[in-house]
């Protein structure tokens, strides 16, 4: 049988195909995010079928002599390993999408990744978020414009798409503190 993949237990398969001249190979894990009640009907976050507690920082990706982009593949094994050694088992990475390569390197050092989608459109206000206000006020959350709510959905579409199969995503993360909002319920389906 095949292992499960965990932070404890990063178990990655490769695999090759050829066809002709052409070779690809890449990998796979095999895990299972869910959200499920425990013995005392506690909704928890559950990987492979336990209960798991997400232990992470808030990672945005900035670098001193690059801005967001790493100077070396080196620099994001470390930040990865430093993070593992500290005792976290998740990242959640911030304001940007990462290099697939990242994303390669959490698979394999086992760290689970909450990955948040790049908002724009404008801070919601706390008291507004407090009193239950509907996010399909859209000028108040900075998103008035139906092709920018489209953008929105396209980009992030594309964000899912191209991470889908990365082992260690736990999470997508569509708003950031109600950043851009809108439509919250459609969205999250």
């Amino acid at each position: 049988g095949l292992e499960p993949w965990s932070p404890e237990n990063p178990k990655l398969y490769g695999f090759k195909v050829i066809c002709g001249e052409d070779v690809v190979q890449s990998y796979f894990a095999m895990r299972k995010f869910s959200v499920e009640n425990d013995e005392n009907g506690t909704p928890r976050l559950f990987l492979n079928n336990r209960p798991y507690f997400h232990n992470g920082v808030l990672d945005q990706g900035y670098w001193p002599d690059g801005l967001y982009t790493a100077p070396t593949d080196d620099a994001l094994v470390y930040d990865i390993s430093m993070a593992k050694a500290m005792g976290f088992n998740m990242i959640r990475k911030h304001v940007k999408v990462e290099p697939l390569r990242w994303y390669y390197h959490c698979d394999r050092l086992g760290m689970l990744v909450w990955q948040d989608m790049p908002n724009g459109g404008t801070a919601a206000m706390a008291s507004a978020i407090a009193s239950g206000m509907k996010d399909n006020l859209y000028p108040v959350f900075g998103r008035g414009k139906k092709d920018n709510r489209a953008e929105f959905k396209a980009e992030l579409a594309e964000m899912v798409n191209t991470l889908y199969n990365c082992p260690s995503i736990a999470m997508w993360v569509i708003f950031n503190e109600g950043w851009g909002q809108f439509d919250s319920a459609e969205m999250y389906d």
